[in-house]
């Protein structure tokens, strides 16, 4: 059965440690991302290697990469071929016309031939097939240029002339409009050549060099009078209208590729990756959080969520459930008076799991007071108050309690297995280990037969004053004895265990007490008093027996000293062994003067009366609530 009890209480204390010693306990609290631009506490490394991606900077490098794309215009390298097939069609529409004409009019056909004259009649039938004309042409003209053409009977002198003119035309590129280009003027852009003949793809970086179509008309104007001198006037004008309105675009910008191409950039450009190393230093003390920290602290707490977690978790919990193991095996084999009951062994695991909680909520909670005073309090101060406040947790709560109320050995023993456990749970620190470790030793040590609430005070003032020495003592390892930081820690420290320390210890023993059924040398101390209610009644009712306890607490309080036992509690046992004869107090020898009621009894009853003592002290007992360590005496 208590072998049962023991592994159940073991592997409740594994869990319990496998919970509160997570990954991310063993380095600093690592902030989050509304931490940006606040100062960072302490030095936070890299446990192991990490790749860690920037999104932010590969998003600009990848907009960089795309801005680096020239945008890709689209030339039609058919286009002066189709303008000169449209052009030809449409003169071709056109002398089909006067050839209709001609057919249907011959007396007056020689009269155009010769005079190039057109009555309304002729005007009427020639522009009645303007349509197709313009069709043919893809582009509108005038009725008065189409009826000039139409005089020259759409000679085909005249139409290789505005051939001529439209390939000078269509030669180089034109865009609808040159606005379009001011944005890329500076790098100039890539154009791609999508039917005809001519190179795939060329970069223009002369921007100048490409005209809009209403530069490209104007420059149709300026060159006509040399192309077409050898057209009369008004010819001259009629083709290079047509010449003109048949003009289009040939170069076009295409998004579509544009973006393509952009993507592709935006594709090449690899991840950018922040390279930590294990062991190097992330942030430290007081340095500014910036982005770069924020996506490593984001790594960090992505891998404390991995599954290599779960095996530092649990291994967390193996380690505790061997470190308490292994002490408790120890302190049974080879400590003559460390004998724990099944409740002793069920208090000391209890009080482990809990301090284990305690110490791990007042960081916590250390951490969050810190926090609501840095937004209150300047920056060096808030950095005072950040060192202090862990330093004021009770580390050596649990040992002063189990010493209290068990032994000394007990206490040794289940500090010895607390204070490795304290260290990893302050974030692996060997400088917590060892205060939690001399504070508990402390304060077992002072705090034996502590008879008065104001020895509690001293035994964790001097507790306070231990711990305060042993954390100035690593602030020496580290070359900062002198530090205005490392008195904060000191004034913590020395302040909790003054203050802190004795108050929890004094509210919660009582609690301990109820709960296992144990009784302190304070409870003692109380009963000892000869003014307690039933000791000021045995002396009025039997001062016979009360005077036989007095000196039997004297006689085993020295035998209790010399054996190692209790002496208190012998003393007050002593002190209440016979209240029982205060109901019967004459038939007791100790109590009689002169007359023995006995002599008129018969042995049996005789014998009644004395062993009827005894359950009336239970009695007694049980309405006083005296404790039953005291009853059972």
């Amino acid at each position: 059965m208590r072998q049962a009890l023991a592994l159940a209480l073991l592997i409740g204390i594994a869990v319990s440690a496998a919970f509160l010693l997570t990954p991310s306990r063993f380095t600093p609290a690592i902030p989050g991302d509304d931490a940006l631009g606040t100062l960072f506490s302490g030095t936070l490394k890299a446990n192991r290697d990490y790749d860690v991606l920037d999104p932010e900077t590969t998003a600009e490098k990848r907009d960089e990469a795309a801005r680096s794309v020239w945008p890709v215009y689209d030339f039609d390298g058919s286009a002066a071929e189709t303008l000169q097939r449209r052009i030809s069609g449409a003169f071709a529409r056109g002398r089909e016309a006067v050839a209709q004409w001609k057919q249907q009019n011959p007396a007056k056909a020689a009269r155009l031939l010769n005079e190039h004259w057109i009555d309304a009649e002729t005007a009427r039938f020639l522009l009645s097939h303007r349509d197709e004309f313009w069709k043919a042409l893809q582009a509108v003209l005038e009725d008065e240029d189409y009826l000039d053409l139409a005089r020259s009977g759409f000679d085909p002198a005249v139409e290789r002339a505005a051939l001529r003119l439209a390939d000078l035309a269509a030669a180089g590129f034109v865009v609808e409009e040159r606005g379009l280009l001011a944005a890329d003027r500076e790098r100039g852009i890539m154009v791609r050549t999508v039917g005809g003949g001519g190179a795939p793809e060329q970069a223009i970086r002369d921007i100048d060099r490409i005209q809009d179509l209403m530069n490209a008309r104007q420059h149709v104007e300026r060159t006509s009078a040399a192309q077409l001198a050898d057209l009369t006037p008004r010819t001259a004008r009629a083709a290079t209208e047509l010449v003109r309105r048949a003009l289009r675009p040939n170069l076009a910008y295409d998004d579509a590729e544009t973006r393509r191409r952009q993507e592709v950039k935006r594709a090449q450009v690899k991840d950018v990756l922040l390279q930590v190393r294990k062991g190097e230093k992330i942030i430290g003390d007081g340095e500014q959080v910036t982005k770069t920290h924020l996506l490593v602290f984001q790594a960090l707490r992505a891998a404390g969520r991995a599954s290599g977690a779960d095996q530092v978790r649990w291994g967390g919990g193996l380690f505790a459930a061997l470190l308490c193991a292994a002490v408790f095996e120890f302190g049974r084999r080879n400590m003559r008076k460390f004998r724990p009951r099944s409740r002793d062994v069920f208090l000391l695991a209890v009080l482990m799991v809990a301090q284990l909680f305690a110490v791990k909520g007042a960081l916590l909670g250390a951490d969050a007071l810190h926090d609501v005073m840095r937004e209150q309090l300047p920056a060096p101060f808030s950095g005072y108050v950040a060192q202090a406040l862990p330093a004021a947790v009770p580390y050596a709560l649990g040992s002063l309690l189990v010493r209290f109320l068990l032994t000394s050995e007990a206490a040794l023993l289940w500090t010895a297995a607390f204070a490795p456990l304290c260290g990893l749970l302050a974030g692996g620190s060997l400088q917590f280990a060892a205060a939690a470790l001399v504070s508990g030793v402390v304060a077992a040590d002072r705090i034996g037969h502590a008879g008065r609430k104001s020895a509690v005070f001293r035994a964790g003032l001097v507790t306070g004053v231990v711990t305060a020495v042993v954390l100035a003592t690593f602030a020496m390892f580290q070359g900062r004895l002198w530090a205005w930081d490392t008195a904060a820690t000191v004034l913590g420290s020395i302040l909790g265990g003054a203050l802190v320390l004795p108050l929890l210890a004094l509210l919660l023993s009582p609690l301990l007490e109820a709960m296992f059924g144990y009784v302190t040398d304070v409870e003692l101390l109380k009963l000892a008093n000869f003014n307690h209610p039933v000791l000021k009644d045995l002396i009025v009712q039997a001062p016979g027996t009360y005077h036989h306890g007095i000196l039997i607490g004297q006689l085993v309080d020295a035998a209790a000293r010399t054996i190692g036992a209790n002496p208190l509690l012998a003393r007050v046992g002593a002190y209440y062994h016979d209240i029982g004869k205060g109901k019967n107090p004459l038939y007791f020898g100790e109590n009689q003067k002169g007359e023995n009621r006995h002599d008129g009894l018969t042995a049996q009853m005789s014998a009644e009366i004395i062993r009827r003592h005894v359950a009336e002290g239970m009695e007694l007992a049980r309405q006083a609530k005296l404790p039953r360590q005291v009853s059972d005496f």
